[in-house]
């Protein structure tokens, strides 16, 4: 099911909302959260949404089958939060179904177990204004682990760092999951949202169809996330990695990444950082079928970026490293 048609399986759970939303009609920012069982983490994330000052956005959250309640908790936001719901399809169906309700010039996008600093949409709205009104925008991070400590932080001075589109900022890790993502409605709607196929990957897929939007910008400081680190986190799944790589080669091979030949550089600069992280992972993993075809359908790509160290260091590791009986082992 693509973005289109979304429509077609979701539930908006509360009426109150349309009396707020009338009341609040075409927000700066629509929020998108997409949750399952996480019913008392999502709590703490609606919290540090809606304690946002001055700005006040439009906060949709979509329930992907939860079991644990989460429904309940959210009736007792139904004047603040539009709620949708639909049979677990995996977090960007979610926020692809959730997109079809946004208002929002700009969609803001959170996941359910993370939260935001009071600063976080006023930041974003400052980036916003000074770098007239880019496609997209990336958030920095902060890991935690004890709440208690999130009080203490402080809003640093804004530093940014801008570029003409998300190409051409180069092969550095620039975002960090989907919680660090602002992006101009229009153009988010014009790539097609999020892969519904539910790999690890859909976020690196997106920045690729939004490479040529015009305008990307990068927050230095101050931090405007907090990112879980929780024993229930997507962590490393090296199957689920591999297929994801897999996908964003075959979308680039197949053509479907904007930019055409005179990016070609570009993009197989920034997937290559990509695969190269997954290939050596699936070695270690002891996938190393997976690994070599990784390394395979990327060769030429690090050739042509000179990351010869990777080329010629991959064949050597996975040739001293003891092959293994598990999944995938040559």
């Amino acid at each position: 099911m693509g973005l289109s048609d979304a429509c077609d399986h979701h539930i908006i759970a509360n009426s109150s909302y349309r009396w707020w939303a009338a009341e609040n009609a075409m927000p700066f920012f629509s929020t998108i959260i997409p949750t399952y069982n996480r019913r008392e983490l999502l709590r703490r994330a609606l919290k540090s949404v809606l304690a946002q000052d001055p700005v006040e956005p439009q906060v949709i959250v979509v329930d992907d089958g939860s079991t644990d309640g989460t429904m309940d908790m959210l009736a007792e936001l139904a004047d603040r939060v539009q709620t949708l719901r639909q049979p677990n399809r995996g977090p960007g169906a979610a926020r692809n179904l959730g997109l079809t309700h946004a208002t929002g010039d700009y969609v803001a996008f959170l996941d359910s177990d993370d939260v935001w600093f009071p600063w976080t949409l006023a930041t974003y709205r400052r980036v916003i204004d000074e770098h007239n009104r880019p496609a997209f925008i990336v958030g920095r991070p902060l890991r935690f682990v004890d709440e208690a400590k999130l009080p203490d932080v402080k809003a640093d001075a804004l530093l940014t760092e801008a570029f003409p589109d998300y190409y051409a900022s180069g092969d550095q890790w620039r975002w960090y999951g989907v919680s660090s993502f602002v992006i101009r409605r229009d153009a988010l709607t014009a790539a097609g949202g999020f892969a519904d196929t539910i790999i690890n990957g859909e976020d690196a897929d997106l920045t690729m169809k939004l490479g040529v939007a015009p305008g990307f910008v990068q927050v230095r400081f101050p931090v405007t996330f907090a990112y879980f680190d929780h024993p229930g986190n997507i962590t490393f799944d090296a199957e689920k990695c591999y297929h994801g790589v897999c996908w964003l080669i075959d979308q680039e091979r197949n053509g479907r990444y904007p930019g055409g030949a005179p990016r070609r550089a570009e993009r197989w600069r920034i997937l290559g950082r990509h695969a190269r992280a997954v290939s050596l992972s699936l070695l270690n993993a002891g996938m190393r079928r997976q690994a070599w075809e990784t390394y395979r359908k990327t060769c030429l790509w690090n050739l042509t970026q000179a990351r010869f160290r990777y080329v010629l260091g991959f064949p050597v590791k996975a040739l001293l490293q003891r092959p293994t009986t598990g999944k995938g082992a040559a």
